[in-house]
């Protein structure tokens, strides 16, 4: 019968091997998995010991036993630290390692001197063959390792229970008791000389109890579950290179994808004249590999890809490069129909902007010209002013120095057919008086600057931006000041005068100067323009003469053309 047992024994602790393997890997620690196979070594070395016939035989079954009780509880230990998140340093590790091998090494002793087993007696237990021993001093070796393993795991035990928190006790404490009974039942077993026979039956517990141990584990184990559900969730492609570009491999889906990455051969450099292979390689040219990551988008076939490219680590060491490739057609098939969409909304709205500033900008030349119609001295003022401010800005634009400013200048050609609409608030008898005003009169001429900026602040200003309505109103404030000081409605001077006003005043005084009046003859070019020259820095803007004098040609130009 005993002989069933440790063959049954011995079939037991491979089928808990089975059961360990098929188990999720990545959550066994590596020490309980060498353990089990570790175990299973030793219950074969008791069933040759009980299958043996002669001393030879039986010492070397004892020597197989013993490679599994020299190096099971220093596994045992070490499975424990890693259990309570306590990094096992490689010293630790090697000194441990060092003196299981010393133990095992005096073991294999036996036969050929006494410093383990000063003797060894065959013996019959149950029907099969055993053995009694006298020990020998470097057995006291084995001992010692044993009751320290005992309280080590003890101590670490109490420990973890009270300082680390985020460790199930439930496992501590399975651990803890079955470390103590293994240990002590050892004992128990070596002084009642039945240690042959019962040793691997505690295997067998140790084993099934490490089972139901690694299983909870699993449960714990936060960073593999976290693993484990993106996995089973994942929809992402990923593809992996070597720091020399040879290709490393992928996953499922990167082959789906991908299929051409099913004719790469592993450890072979991707070619640049694969479509693929061009696209990655790009992208590995475009990666800084102190960034944390670099994401690009790219099309392939008929699809359309996110990609997040990665250093590859290997042992927390830069190996290579790793690609996460996410099927981006949906979302770029929806974006572009909302570009379509948005496209067509924009040129709707455009069209719809184009009309309604059509319309306000005939309401603003209708009120410009029935200003004009009631002023006897200044037909077609309003235009001419207008297309003069244009050429005027056309020639700024240039100069280098004024190129950010186009909307500015843009504007400000907008605006000018609006500067002088105050006169619509002066009356008849002022506004159509064929001959020079009085002082009064000229008094309330000048109003119309201060009107027309409130005018054109309340035609524009729930309609057009803030920098048109700031532009209109300033023109129509200001665009009889002087640059020394002595114009109207404020007497600024120099720059204090807005821009736009400065430039409005030289075309206004120009189509002045250059056509007929109810109270004055027109006068020629060369005249007008050597009154201008020479009101420079005084009446004009000095900074403005240059553009005066480059786009004065175009001026008469534009002039003559109004006479036909």
């Amino acid at each position: 019968m005993a002989y069933y047992y440790l063959i049954a024994a011995l079939v037991l602790s491979v089928v808990n091997i089975a059961i360990l393997m098929a188990m999720n890997t990545k959550r066994h620690f590596p020490y309980y998995t060498t353990m089990f196979h570790v175990m299973g070594f030793g219950i074969a070395g008791h069933l040759f010991l009980a299958l043996s016939t002669t001393e030879a035989e039986a010492i070397l079954a004892n020597k197989i036993a013993y490679t599994s009780a020299a190096f099971v509880p220093m596994l045992f230990f070490l499975g424990e630290l890693t259990l309570c998140n306590i990094k096992v340093s490689r010293k630790l590790h090697t000194t441990l390692f060092i003196i299981s091998c010393i133990v095992l090494g005096f073991a294999l002793t036996v036969g050929q001197s006494d410093i383990f087993y000063k003797n060894f007696t065959l013996v019959n237990n149950f029907g099969v063959t055993d053995y009694v021993a006298e020990y020998g001093p470097a057995h006291i070796l084995y001992n010692l390792m044993l009751v320290s393993y005992l309280l080590s795991g003890l101590v670490i035990f109490v420990i973890s229970l009270y300082k680390r928190k985020n460790i199930s006790y439930k496992n501590l404490l399975s651990l803890a008791i079955l470390g103590a009974i293994t240990v002590c039942s050892f004992f128990v077993m070596r002084a009642l000389s039945c240690d042959m026979l019962m040793t691997p039956a505690m295997y067998l517990l140790l084993q099934y109890t490490l089972l139901i141990v690694i299983h909870r584990i699993g449960k714990y184990d936060i960073q593999s579950t976290i693993q484990d559900t993106l996995e089973f969730q994942n929809e992402n492609a990923y593809v992996s290179f070597a720091e020399d570009l040879s290709y490393i491999g992928c996953n499922d889906i990167a082959l789906h994808y991908f299929p051409v990455l099913k004719q790469l051969r592993v450890d072979t450099k991707v070619q640049e004249s694969d479509e693929l292979g061009k696209i990655l390689l790009d992208q590995i040219s475009k990666f800084n590999p102190n960034e944390f990551s670099y994401t690009t988008s790219f099309q392939y076939g008929k699809m359309h890809y996110k990609s997040t490219l990665k250093n590859l680590l290997h042992g927390n060491k830069v190996c290579g490069y790793m690609f996460r490739i996410e099927d981006d057609t949906k979302m770029q098939r929806y974006i572009k129909l909302l570009d379509n969409y948005n496209n067509s909304l924009v040129t709707d709205v455009q069209n719809r902007d184009s009309h309604i500033q059509a319309i306000q900008e005939q309401m603003i030349l209708g009120m410009a010209n029935m200003v004009e119609s009631r002023d006897n001295s200044t037909g077609g003022h309003i235009r001419r002013t207008s297309e003069a401010v244009k050429i005027f800005v056309n020639e700024m634009r240039k100069d280098d120095a004024y190129r950010p400013m186009n909307s500015f200048f843009s504007a400000v050609a907008k605006a000018a057919p609006m500067h002088d609409l105050g006169k619509i608030a002066v009356g008849d008898a002022v506004l159509r008086k064929p001959g020079k005003f009085t002082d009064e009169e000229f008094d309330i001429m000048k109003t119309h600057a201060e009107k027309g900026a409130a005018i054109a602040e309340n035609l524009l200003k729930y309609v057009e931006s803030e920098q048109l309505v700031t532009i209109a109103k300033n023109m129509a404030h200001y665009h009889h000041e002087r640059f020394d000081g002595t114009g109207y409605p404020n007497h600024l001077k120099g720059s204090d005068i807005p821009l736009e006003a400065r430039i409005m005043a030289i075309a206004d005084t120009y189509d002045a100067l250059v056509t007929r009046r109810s109270y004055k003859e027109k006068m020629s070019y060369a005249k007008a323009y050597e009154v201008i020259i020479n009101a420079m820095g005084t009446q004009f803007d000095p900074q403005l003469k240059k553009y005066f004098i480059n786009c004065h040609r175009e001026l008469q130009a534009y002039y003559d053309s109004c006479k036909e």
